[in-house]
């Protein structure tokens, strides 16, 4: 009897993972980057990633979708300093007729709200954004005060979200409750032709994470260009960002924002395609507290 409990078991156990779907992506990245830590005082780092993703989908007979992401990611940002490796808390999903819930490693809803970042390779400037601080909702630290999927393996971004796409319509519902941080936050977009507009709120019970931002994006003949404003928790900050091809392969980015308490910051960068997914990537910024990336 125990025999045949022990062979049911392992053909179940084999069904359940030959429906499921599983792809395997990534990139990786390497270079040099240059940082003024003070002024008067700088220093050149190499850098380099290495990200595995594995996404993994089944779909029931009723048509609901269930599946999950889970990522490895290596990340060396100074010649002997390595952090990563280990794969991190998984995201787990549901899908169904447009609606998506999710829980674990959520992706957050200001996170994932269109416009928010450049539609570039590392969603910033040059090989790694350079530290995001233009970023809209990026305060003059370069604090990250809203949730977002964790490549880290501590999991730390543990919450339930819900998305919903219909058509042009599109809204996003996250929630967290971690380390005695309570957000809330939600993100509404629509599009219309080649321009989508958004609005993103978020509520924390942590001093300075109240969060009120709005953006749009599109193109403008061979232009593409966005747009955001944000209230940080009473502190205004605009930013405008736009590309254009030169030639075939080679693209130009520029971004410029302006923090009513801390001045402005502005970047250049340039893109070049070589094939096959592969590219060369530079960029320069100045931010708010005149130092150089």
């Amino acid at each position: 009897m125990k025999k045949v409990l022990f062979a049911t078991t392992a053909l179940i156990a084999t069904a359940s993972v030959a429906a499921a779907e599983v792809s395997l992506s990534g990139y990786g990245r390497m270079g040099m980057r240059y940082n003024e830590v003070a002024a008067g005082s700088d220093q050149f780092v190499l850098y380099n990633r290495l990200r595995l993703q594995i996404d993994m989908s089944t779909e029931a007979d009723n048509g609901m979708v269930f599946g999950a992401r889970l990522r490895s990611q290596q990340t060396s940002t100074g010649n002997a300093s390595t952090a990563g490796g280990a794969f991190n808390a998984a995201r787990l999903f549901m899908q169904y007729n447009g609606f998506e819930l999710a829980i674990g490693n959520i992706q957050g809803a200001i996170e994932w709200m269109p416009n928010l970042y450049m539609p570039t390779q590392s969603a910033g400037l040059g090989l790694s954004g350079l530290s995001f601080t233009t970023l809209a909702t990026n305060d003059a630290t370069g604090t990250w005060d809203w949730d977002a999927y964790s490549s880290g393996g501590n999991g730390s971004n543990q919450g339930i979200e819900a998305k919903y796409s219909g058509g042009a319509f599109a809204a996003h519902v996250s929630y967290s409750n971690r380390a005695s941080v309570e957000r809330t936050a939600a993100t509404v977009s629509y599009s219309m032709n080649d321009w989508t507009v958004a609005l993103g709120l978020q509520e924390s019970d942590q001093a300075a994470e109240d969060l009120l931002i709005a953006t749009v994006g599109g193109t403008i003949g061979n232009v593409t260009v966005r747009a955001a404003v944000a209230d940080n928790d009473g502190n205004t900050k605009v930013e405008l960002s736009g590309h254009f091809k030169v030639g075939a392969a080679t693209r130009i980015d520029a971004v410029v924002a302006n923090d009513e308490t801390n001045d402005e910051s502005f970047g250049l960068a340039v893109s070049h395609s070589l094939g096959g997914g592969v590219s060369l990537e530079a960029g320069v910024v100045r931010d708010h507290a005149d130092l150089v990336r």
